[in-house]
């Protein structure tokens, strides 16, 4: 531990600008001289991926692989995952790594995003509760979360050049609530700015991300870093906000001296970049500890949160769980070789990896048939598969996406499955209707191929190392499958509000949809959907009653009972839908949610905290979030179409987040709105200008200065049109003062 301000005082400009760069691909600059170590940073998010070099060169040291972020949330389990986080930092104290980059909380405009399978949820406050479970989790181990990617990187073609146009209202409710929320609730040491621009001004260069969104609306007084190679201008990008471009050595150095000297960077603006530096590297040293890793725990919590993020999506005749009595085919090379990771950054060394393969078999007995190789398959994997099926009494079928067809990098083709895997899926099938699919894909994939073909088929996400012991575990009811699906599966890519802007032009990327993206966009349609946001099925059924809000508290409680023959864990979730807005709303959005465990026939009583969000939305004009004044519906069920108890209730706020007429505005807008409608009223009353004249709905459109232009051409005088002129500016101004 050290002073940091007696630190900084000693430092050179020298070595103060050093500081704001790396040393190299995963270290900061220390300061020898001082005894100021240099300290490790390296890449998650569902584990530790620490090189074995100083470079990027892709190796890792053996690690816990656990699920990636979108499974993580489709267990829709905080706490779970904050156990999780908190082994993750376990792993980097025993690898004296300081400072995790993640969790990543970016948005999923569309299924075909590269990187999806990183990042939590179509839904911000899902992603911001499950990201902030993480921080809380990785920093109560005394290693420093890294939030990402700050902001709208929600792609990956031309991920390094292409300029998002958001409009702010979208920005904040969408794509920085995520951060915001985590901020809020459990800051992370440090943020990391994007490859992108917003706007039109590259993300990490951006003040108005980096100083007016980050810095003054969300408070935040950790450390901003780039991500690797995201610097386009150095000397902008620190005078900007930015505290820390990563990777090293630092190359640009003499761009920061060149600065200093025409006065662009003050001096006061490098010594607050370079105390942020110290003072993480400060808190590294403070936190660090002697850790002994209990890798078979670890490994057991990888397994148990695969299975909870298992989403049961359909079981039609009871197909599941499985009876260890029967003969079983097992068909599909991902039993043998599973797709547990995504690719990328990401990708990790497992320690100990199981295969579904051994895990089935561990409890029936098994025909194996290998399937496919990659995305194809040969006429004689066909013909094997196809008699495995018909040897047995039921089929199990793995199948998804490949790293060439989902990964960092790049952004997925289409939603479908290869076409090879499609005929294996129609040929098993055929040869024995007893089958179950699994899916180890990183976001929503097209089922409607093969619906008609598949009674049961599970979401299994890229399910880390335990994934093949956690789909035994599913498959045999030894788990109750309780994930629900943290983004819609649409019918067709066809029907995703982004399906003709993305991925923009070669620079642009414009997010036309806003506010309407995921179940906020098909519940808003009543657009039909495969699979709608939230849900998964369970092996046992389960009840909600006594729906009931407590204003006092902003809490909802309600009771919930399980019905079924099986102990099980529900997960309840509370949308809220304004009955009438200001501005445009989508039908309703996720505000609250609890997972909940219970034996049969168990009956519990639970309360829903709701936060200062909950009925509120960001007010462009007065640049923060508000509630309106009016009638809510609280609707709680088991997904965003499946919704078993609603109530009504009144909400009264003292802000007025209507923007007031103008004298440039529309007579209709003065109508509409009651401060305004009663001065303009009343003149055109004085006018006996009713809707009985043929000129009223013409008029109505009319802005204020055309309806005086034309008062004298309507039959009235000149006098008539100045006496109304007059009138309105006076009575209007004194509104005006008021508002």
């Amino acid at each position: 531990m050290f002073d940091v301000a007696t630190t900084l005082a000693q430092l050179s400009t020298e070595e103060k600008i050093r500081l704001l760069c790396g040393k190299d691909a995963w270290h900061l600059h220390g300061i020898e001289r001082l005894g100021i170590p240099a300290i490790t940073l390296t890449d998650g998010p569902h584990g530790v991926r620490l090189s074995e070099s100083q470079a990027l060169d892709g190796s890792a040291k053996p690690a816990t692989v656990f699920p990636v972020e979108a499974a993580m949330a489709a267990s829709w389990n905080p706490d779970l995952l904050e156990q999780v986080a908190a082994a993750i930092g376990e792993e980097c104290q025993s690898m004296d790594v300081g400072v995790l980059l993640g969790p990543g909380v970016n948005g999923k405009r569309t299924p075909l995003g590269g990187r999806n399978f990183e990042y939590f949820s179509e839904d911000p406050f899902l992603s911001g509760a499950m990201a902030s479970a993480f921080v809380r989790g990785l920093q109560s181990r005394g290693v420093g979360a890294c939030l990402k990617h700050f902001a709208g990187n929600e792609q990956e073609t031309r991920r390094f050049l292409v300029n998002a146009e958001i409009d702010e209202r979208t920005l904040q409710e969408l794509y920085i609530e995520p951060f915001a929320k985590v901020i809020r609730e459990n800051p992370p040491w440090t943020m990391m700015g994007a490859y992108n621009a917003v706007n039109g001004v590259y993300a990490c260069q951006s003040s108005d991300l980096l100083h007016r969104i980050l810095r003054e609306q969300l408070s935040f007084d950790g450390l901003i870093m780039s991500d690797w190679v995201a610097v386009k201008d150095k000397a902008a990008s620190h005078i900007n906000g930015l505290d820390l471009e990563m990777p090293g050595p630092g190359e640009r150095d003499a761009e920061l001296h060149t600065a200093l000297a025409d006065g662009r960077l003050s001096e006061a603006e490098l010594n607050n970049r370079a105390s942020r530096v110290l003072t993480l590297i400060n808190q590294v040293m403070d936190q660090n500890r002697t850790v002994t890793v209990e890798w078979p725990a670890h490994h057991e919590l990888a397994t148990q949160l695969a299975a909870e993020s298992t989403v049961l999506l359909k079981n039609e005749s009871h197909q599941l769980p499985l009876s260890p009595n029967q003969r079983l085919a097992v068909i599909g090379d991902f039993a043998q070789n599973p797709r547990f990771q995504g690719g990328g950054s990401s990708h990790m060394t497992p320690r100990q990896l199981n295969t579904a393969l051994s895990a089935i078999g561990q409890r029936t007995e098994v025909i194996f048939a290998e399937g496919y190789t990659e995305t194809r398959v040969s006429q004689e994997q066909l013909d094997a598969a196809v008699q495995a099926a018909t040897e047995a009494d039921r089929v199990v079928l793995l199948t998804g996406t490949t790293d060439s067809m989902e990964s960092e990098g790049f952004d997925r083709a289409d939603m479908k499955l290869a076409p090879d895997h499609l005929m294996l899926i129609s040929a098993v099938a055929d040869a024995n209707p007893n089958i179950t699919l699994v899916l180890h894909t990183g976001s929503a994939i097209e089922t409607r191929q093969f619906e008609h073909q598949v009674p049961a088929m599970l979401q299994a996400w890229l399910s880390g190392e335990g994934g093949g012991e956690a789909l035994a575990r599913v498959l045999f009811g030894e788990a109750n499958p309780s994930g629900k699906l943290s983004e819609t599966f649409p019918v067709r890519l066809e029907h995703n509000p982004t399906f003709e802007t993305f991925p923009g032009t070669k620079t642009t990327v414009s997010y036309q949809e806003g506010l309407f993206t995921g179940y906020r966009y098909y519940d808003t349609k009543a657009l039909p959907v495969q699979y709608p946001f939230g849900h998964g099925l369970s092996y046992s059924q389960f009840t909600l009653a006594d729906l009931t809000y407590h204003p006092e508290a902003r809490q909802v409680s309600f009771s919930i009972t399980n019905q079924g023959p099986a102990e099980g864990a529900e997960v309840v979730q509370l949308y809220i839908h304004d009955e009438a807005s200001t501005y445009r709303r989508p039908v309703h959005e996720l505000k609250a949610f609890r997972k909940i465990r219970l034996v049969p026939g168990e009956k519990r009583t639970v309360n829903l905290q709701l936060d200062a969000h909950a009925f509120a939305y960001f007010v462009p004009h007065l640049e923060r979030f508000a509630e309106e004044s009016g009638r809510f519906e609280l609707r709680l069920g088991f997904s965003s179409r499946d919704i078993r108890q609603t109530r009504w209730i009144s909400i009264e706020s003292d802000t007025d987040v209507r923007l007031l007429p103008t004298l440039d505005d529309t007579v209709h807008d003065w109508l509409a709105d009651s401060r305004t409608a009663p001065i303009l009223q009343n003149e055109l009353d004085r006018l006996q200008f009713t809707e009985a004249n043929p000129m009223y709905g013409i008029a109505l459109g009319f802005p204020i200065p055309q309806l005086i232009q034309f008062i004298p051409h309507m039959g009235y005088s000149e006098q008539d049109a100045r006496d109304v002129l007059d009138t309105l500016e006076q009575q209007w101004q004194q509104i005006k003062t008021l508002d």
